[in-house]
This record gives structure tokens, sequence and C-alpha cells, in this order.
């Protein structure tokens, strides 16, 4: 498109800003402008793009996530696999990722997930040699991780702990970071981080800077952290809506999206579902500690719950 100059009269701006300024005299809402001159069909139905502001517009190909994921499984497979690529090198861009990201990174950016790729690509790696990244996430989980929690590991809780969880074999104890740990035989630099909706909106919207010192402490030590979050990404937008002090979420996404960007070898996000499902996974967490640096844990634990679920 030619910016910045008025399809209406001609009219030429220096920036986006001006031209925006000027439309008040064609139309009373800026969308009726790009809508009329810039006319955008979801890929899948044909149907309008729904105008949200200038950024959302031009990058939206599709009404609904959904869509997308349709459209991916009935379009040519190399119209697919250029879509895909497209979008992600955008992102690899924007971001300047040195490494492939974990799986919470696609669902927080609406990308075709993993499962996604691997059906398009046949083979992840494939898919990560031609993006020119290289996948910190090449090992999977151990046998035996979905076995029952081990009854002997001993938990930390930290003693700032709001609400701690209840293990058997929890013990009160200041950590430096993080809110739960494994100690004696099991002890190992991995660290997890529980959060509740409230405490996971709070922490990556006003308190991110906070967290960023607290993984910059992580790092100095040599330690990994992983957030495990008591809901789903899902379940956080719906909640958010009808939460008396609603968060902004897109500076939330957004700054979980850097964080993950910022320690690609340190940080991994879980979303566990609910609090009971935190309580589950959280001691195979610190139960297999490191062997889990270089497992896409979100993956593992997504796709489990879709083969139960069509079990």
């Amino acid at each position: 498109m030619s910016e910045w100059t008025c399809k209406e009269c001609g009219e030429k701006f220096s920036s986006k800003r001006g031209l925006h300024l000027h439309m008040k005299k064609h139309f009373d809402r800026i969308g009726d402008y790009y809508t009329k001159h810039y006319a955008k069909q979801d890929l899948f139905t044909g149907e309008p793009i729904p105008f949200k502001n200038y950024d959302q517009y031009f990058a939206d190909n599709f009404t609904s996530f959904d869509n997308y994921m349709k459209w991916v499984k009935t379009a040519p497979k190399n119209q697919v696999k250029e879509y895909i690529l497209k979008k992600f090198k955008e992102k690899i861009d924007h971001k300047e990722l040195k490494y492939m990201p974990p799986s919470s990174f696609y669902d927080l950016y609406e990308l075709a997930n993993r499962v996604t790729i691997e059906n398009v690509w046949g083979d992840y790696n494939e898919f990560c040699k031609e993006v020119g990244l290289q996948n910190p996430f090449n090992d999977t989980l151990p046998h035996d991780f979905w076995q029952d929690n081990p009854e002997d590991i001993k938990i930390l809780i930290d003693t700032r702990e709001q609400r701690p969880l209840n293990f058997s074999n929890g013990v009160s104890h200041k950590l430096d970071f993080g809110d739960y740990a494994a100690a004696g035989k099991h002890f190992s630099p991995t660290f997890v981080d529980r959060k509740s909706e409230d405490d996971f909106r709070s922490t990556f919207g006003r308190d991110h800077e906070r967290f960023r010192r607290e993984m910059d402490r992580c790092v100095k030590f040599d330690s990994y952290m992983f957030v495990v979050v008591e809901s789903t990404l899902a379940q956080v937008e719906i909640n958010n809506r009808s939460n008396p002090f609603r968060s902004n979420l897109a500076f939330v996404w957004h700054n979980v999206r850097d964080m993950i960007a910022k320690y690609p070898n340190n940080l991994q996000f879980i979303f566990a579902h609910n609090r009971a499902g935190a309580k589950k996974i959280i001691p195979k967490i610190l139960y297999h500690g490191k062997t889990l640096w270089d497992v896409d844990v979100q993956y593992h634990l997504e796709k489990r719950i879709y083969e139960k679920s069509h079990a």
C-alpha cells in the first residue's frame, strides 16, 4: 500500500497519524476507510475481516483461529507451508529469536502449533531447519513421567508462598527464587513458580519487571524455572472478561512472549489447566529436574490430554 496517501482525495501525509486524523473528513470510523479501500477476506470462509486496529487488520487473514486450522487442513499443502513459514519468520524477526521457542509461544501468538507443523512437514526438526533456528527441545519425556508421583521426594515450599499446595513431604523453606524445589537426593537447580490466574495476570502485567529480576538471578545461578499456571490460556481470557479487576491481556501476553524469547535456556511456561493439574505435575517436574530442560513439557502435556480425550 502507498503510505500515507488518502485513497479518497489523494492528499499525502508524512505519517500514519496524520492520515488517520484526516480520515475524519471522509468517514466516521477509521475502520470504514480501510475496509473500503483495502478489503480483506477470511482465506477459509471468504467473509470480511473485521477492523479492530491497523496492525491487527493487516496481520489477520482469518476471522478466527478455528478457521485458520480448517484452512490448514483443506488448502493445498504448498500454500499452507508457505503461509506458516511466512508468519513464523515474521515473529522470528520481531522477537529476534535465536532458538526455536516452546509450544506455549505458538499458542500465545495463535500460530500453527507444533502438532500442526509436524503434520504438515512430517517432522518438526525439518521445519526448524527450514526456519534456520536450533531446536533446544529435542529430548522427549522420561518414559516414567506420567506414572504416579514418587512418594519419597521431599519438596521445599517457599515461605512466601501465598496459597501453598499440600504435599505429603512438603517442607517450608526460604528459596532465592521460585515457589517449589526438590530437596535431598532429588535436588537439581530446577525450580517451579506456581501461579493462580490472578497472580499470573498481575505478575506478567504490572509486576513483570520484578519477575525479570527473579529470572536474572535464576540464570546467574545456572538454574531453570518452570512457571506452572493453574489454568489454560483460553480460560484466563474467559475469566478475565468477567473479572472486576480486568487485566490488559495483550500486555500480559506480550510480556510472556518476551520472557520466552529472552530466557530460551532457562524458562518454560506450563498451563496445567487447574490447581489439581498443577499439584500433579509439579512433583514430576521437580523429580526429573534437569532431564526436562531440553523437553517441551507443554507440548507433551497437551498431546497426552488430547490422546486421553480421543481414546
